[in-house]
């Protein structure tokens, strides 16, 4: 009843899909059933942990956008303080509104980025493990090693 109900759903979202043009690849059940749980298994595993492209990225505080707001100011500690005072109790609460709009936003950018490294990794280990494969084949039929490797 339960895979009745999904291939249903993936039926209707497939032909969606193609009606609005989308990849003709979709046509087939099999592949978009294929690119589904791609991107499901991506879904899922796109806590962060476990994916490479954050480390490879180097220190987070470079590329992830930081969303918690810091008062301070650079001026001596007098007049520093009141500045500070000044952005908290009078500017802040006329602006609480974009900040929480934004952090919203940057919330659910930070969600698709880390789905996007879980697919882009996915598909650079599919596409390593089919480039090892092809080699392999290659070398066993006579073909000289590493012409996959000069495209």
């Amino acid at each position: 009843m339960t895979a009745e109900l999904r291939e249903r759903v993936r039926a209707r979202l497939r032909q969606r899909l193609t009606l609005h043009h989308a990849s003709p690849g979709f046509d087939d059940p099999e592949l978009f059933a294929e690119v589904e749980r791609l991107l499901q298994t991506s879904i899922a595993e796109g806590d962060g942990n476990a994916l490479l492209l954050p480390d490879l990225l180097g220190d987070p505080d470079t590329w992830r956008v930081q969303t918690a707001l810091h008062y301070q100011s650079h001026r001596s500690a007098g007049a520093g303080a009141m500045v500070v005072f000044f952005k908290q109790r009078v500017i802040m609460p006329f602006v609480r509104w974009l900040f929480e709009y934004s952090r919203d936003n940057f919330e659910r950018q930070r969600r698709v980025n880390q789905v996007l490294f879980a697919c882009i990794q996915e598909l650079a280990i599919e596409n390593a493990a089919l480039r090892k494969h092809m080699r392999l084949h290659s070398t066993d039929q006579g073909a000289r090693p590493g012409a996959l490797d000069a495209r």
